[in-house]
């Protein structure tokens, strides 16, 4: 079965147990999971299967410079020579061993066939069985009959409460230095234009990266 015609499942409780598994690069604990697009059912606004998920330290996943999101998943696949089919098939397998005792033997030569499997056996434990809704009993509202005296006091603090309110604008208005309204618009526009060459500065080193282990990539092929 292509990993493209598998349904978005949604397991938060297997989400939850991968984090707490080893990074695939670092072997430390990891501290995210990361959906694998490439090659999944995932795409542009799609996100993939929960499934599909590898999990990684903060440093590979979007802060080191050889970070997932910096370099891309088809070269941080390569680079660190990770097989993510072997590798959804491994999690799964544990996930399946230590939180329901049920050991998956890997007969199966296909792996896709063997992936299939285990995220149907993992999704029949994931079963919600609907909440049952309380039903409430109908709340009986007596209406409040208002006197012609209540509904004249009613208008007349009505008409105070308005005038007190354009009153406090006015004066919150008259208290507003121009200048200090001026000086704010000057430094959002400063900090705006700071963040514009930051980010131009940030994606120029990237791409002077990605060419670099291009290159790199390139000569260990030959």
């Amino acid at each position: 079965m292509e990993l493209s015609k598998h349904k978005s499942h949604r397991n938060q409780k297997y989400l939850s147990w991968l984090r707490e598994q080893n990074c695939v690069v670092s072997n430390k604990k990891a501290q995210c999971a990361h959906h694998i697009r490439l090659g999944t059912n995932g795409g542009t606004g799609i996100k993939p299967s929960d499934y599909f998920c590898l999990p990684l330290i903060n440093e590979y996943h979007t802060t080191g410079s050889l970070a997932l999101h910096m370099i891309g998943e088809e070269t941080f696949l390569k680079q660190f020579e990770l097989d993510p089919i072997s590798l959804f098939i491994k999690y799964l397998k544990d996930y399946l061993a230590s939180q329901y005792d049920i050991l998956y033997s890997l007969e199966r030569t296909d792996k896709k066939i063997c992936l299939a499997e285990l995220i149907e056996i993992i999704e029949s434990k994931n079963v919600k069985k609907p909440k049952k809704k309380a039903v409430s009993k109908p709340k009986t509202k007596i209406p409040k009959i208002k006197t012609e005296k209540e509904i004249e006091f009613y208008e007349v603090a009505k008409a105070l409460k308005r005038a007190n309110d354009k009153e406090l604008r006015d004066k919150l208005k008259q208290e507003i230095d121009p200048k200090q309204s001026e000086f704010y618009k000057r430094s959002k526009e400063a900090l705006k234009l700071k963040q514009k060459e930051y980010r131009d500065k940030n994606k120029k080193k990237v791409s002077e990266f990605r060419k670099k282990l291009a290159k790199k990539l390139k000569k260990k092929a030959k």
